[in-house]
């Protein structure tokens, strides 16, 4: 009998931040806010994931378009950096994060405007394999200018 009135008022409690979402003691987590970041690699300072693998920018897409250009067979190789949060934030970047609809749903992450890709060549944190590649897809410095070292 208790064990039952605990269980009854942990569900209550867990109903009562997902409802009220800041009742003293309890918050909701949303999804995780900091999605860049900076690393140092070969080529120089970069944006990377939270994760630390690092980001691209398509030469071909236009900064402040509210939808990449990369699509179709495109995407296999370079899919979006996307995010949950409506609000991404980073870490040791002065450039401006944001964000556009992603494709499939959800949000794709931009550094001043520019949509943002993974390298699906880039299996970890540290990877930059994808700089350079067809003189279109490029690493960013953490105030969203795009390197051009290729540093590998």
């Amino acid at each position: 009998m208790r064990m039952t009135r605990v269980v009854a008022a942990l569900v209550l409690s867990a109903a009562l931040c997902a409802a009220a979402g800041a009742l003293a003691g309890c918050s909701v987590q949303t999804a995780p806010r900091v999605v860049l970041k900076t690393a140092h690699t070969g080529a120089g300072d970069v944006v990377v994931d939270a994760d630390g693998r690092a980001v691209y920018l398509y030469a071909r897409d236009s900064p402040g378009a509210h939808a990449g250009s990369c699509a179709g067979s495109c995407l296999a190789a370079w899919p979006p950096v996307t995010t949950s949060s409506a609000a991404p934030e980073g870490e040791g970047i002065s450039a401006r994060i944001g964000e556009i609809p992603a494709p499939g749903g959800g949000h794709q992450v931009t550094l001043d405007g520019w949509p943002l890709y993974y390298f699906d060549g880039d299996t970890g944190p540290g990877m930059i394999k994808g700089q350079g590649i067809g003189g279109v897809w490029w690493l960013l410095a953490p105030d969203g200018t795009r390197v051009s070292a290729i540093g590998r």
